[in-house]
């Protein structure tokens, strides 16, 4: 059977394997090792080759990323064919070559490595890319974190969501979807003395206790460690009572803006682009009509759920004022971001009651209230969060206290909500402090494999869909009675 010419040569190569199971190529590839770890050495050694000729080694994997539809909807993981070309070598006399190569940060599984001459395959060989994880270190004073980063993940559902736990209590899980198998979770220095963190593996999202007996994967990561004891010690200084995670330089995403009631040549811009509640920012306009009153409309998503169809840009009234473009159609004007709930908020000039130019501001999340910072075990605390998104790899934010998982809030607003989420609970333990992080979490998926729906999602700076959403910390002291 003939290629078909319309394919690309590595789809051609790989309906070819199909067929003959990869016999066809006249060389021979092999690989010292035909398992190993991100960042091992191995050797490839290419025989039956054509003498004194160059070749290109080609690697054969995917790339990975979120389907998300609308910028709002999780649909689930999607993987894509990808090459890269790791070296080029040439042979001796006899068609012979030996060539070391460290393995990449990739996912895990099976890879093709194939050896070819332009775009003919003339040797193949596979290595098997195993995930292991390791921390940064394993002693931390109180209220600092201990970094996990997990190499080799996926992509396969069953190989791509693991599972963190802290002194044998759940804290969340991390997934390597869109960082080519790579992924990193911080976890909390909780109450000074010994703990263990482990990792786990399960597509259901939760631990499968059996991994490391009778898994039909094997040890969670092969034979380099899952699960260490760590030391929390009693810390220099007093921790921060709350920060946010250090935030990214984001840009609006226009598929959030209302459409336009008329196509014109006004401009409307604001800089910055992104930022807290409480930014002071300045919009300005461009090529309105001189001398015209422009009334400037902050909207904010409302509807009665999260699902896409359900939810549509709205004008909040009273945010913005009213302001008169000058000779030339240009105006400028000092604007605070109010409180809203977070995501792309659209800002629309309208001219005599007809929106004419849109731009938006990407509102991130901010910890608005956190009361009482002390006090003895019962007490009440009252936490009230900002900028929180309606969409569904947002609106969900999860609390653990002290690494074990406490429950969540959802920032989906409506015409009779607040614009921030407030939550309220009873604190627990012996004296000291007690930390509350509240992390990203995804609302619900198309797919249902991997499960990843309202849980804490750890690598939520690396492999968050959409937006590399930031987490929230709160520091609490218990006091004796």
């Amino acid at each position: 059977m003939d290629d078909d010419p319309e394919l690309s040569s590595d789809l051609q190569e790989t309906l070819r394997d199909h067929r003959t199971g990869g016999q066809d190529a006249d060389g021979t590839l092999v690989v010292s090792e035909t398992q190993g770890y991100v960042g091992d050495t191995v050797t490839l050694s290419g025989r039956n080759l054509q003498p004194e000729r160059e070749y290109d080694v080609v690697w054969h994997t995917t790339e990975g990323s979120w389907g998300v539809l609308e910028a709002n909807e999780v649909v689930g993981p999607q993987y894509r064919p990808r090459t890269t070309n790791v070296a080029t070598v040439g042979t001796d006399g006899d068609g012979a070559f030996d060539h070391e190569w460290t393995i990449p940060q990739d996912y895990g599984g099976s890879h093709r490595i194939s050896v070819r001459d332009g775009d003919a395959t003339v040797a193949r060989a596979t290595f098997e890319i195993r995930p292991y994880f390791e921390i940064d270190r394993t002693e931390a004073p109180l209220g600092e974190a201990f970094r996990v980063t997990g190499y080799g993940l996926g992509p396969e559902p069953t190989t791509n969501n693991y599972q963190v736990s802290w002194d044998a209590g759940n804290v969340g899980f991390v997934t390597g979807v869109v960082n080519r198998g790579t992924a990193t979770a911080d976890v909390r220095a909780a109450g000074v003395g010994e703990h263990v963190i482990q990792v786990w593996r399960n597509y259901r999202g939760i631990p499968y206790l059996q991994n490391n007996t009778q898994s039909p994967f094997g040890p969670v990561a092969g034979d380099r460690p899952s699960s260490w004891t760590v030391t929390v010690t009693e810390p220099v200084e007093q921790p921060p009572t709350t920060w946010v995670d250090t935030m990214f330089d984001e840009s609006p995403l226009e598929v959030h803006y209302p459409q336009l009631d008329e196509d014109t040549a006004a401009e409307l811009s604001i800089s910055p682009q992104c930022g807290q509640p409480g930014t002071n920012a300045i919009v300005t306009g461009r090529a309105f009509p001189p001398n015209t009153e422009v009334d400037l409309v902050w909207y904010q998503h409302y509807g009665e759920g999260i699902r896409g169809p359900d939810v549509h840009p709205k004008p909040r009234p009273g945010v913005l004022p009213t302001v008169r473009a000058d000779d030339d159609g240009r105006f400028q004007l000092d604007v605070e971001i109010p409180k809203a709930e977070g995501s792309t908020r659209p800002i629309v000039a309208e001219v005599d009651g007809r929106s004419v130019a849109v731009t938006g501001f990407m509102v991130q999340p901010s910890i608005e209230r956190f009361e009482p910072t002390s006090g003895p075990v019962g007490t009440r605390v009252e936490i009230e969060l900002s900028g929180i998104g309606w969409t569904t790899y947002e609106n969900t934010q999860y609390f653990t206290y002290d690494n074990k998982p406490l429950g969540y809030v959802c920032g989906m607003s409506d015409e009779h909500k607040s614009t921030s989420v407030e939550a309220s609970f009873r604190v627990a333990g012996d004296p000291g402090y007690h930390f509350i992080d509240v992390y990203p979490a995804i609302f619900e998926t198309r797919e249902d494999e991997p499960e990843v729906e309202i849980r804490p999602h750890l690598s939520y700076l690396d492999n968050h869909p959409v937006r590399p959403l930031p987490a929230m910390h709160m520091t609490f002291e218990i006091t004796e009675e």
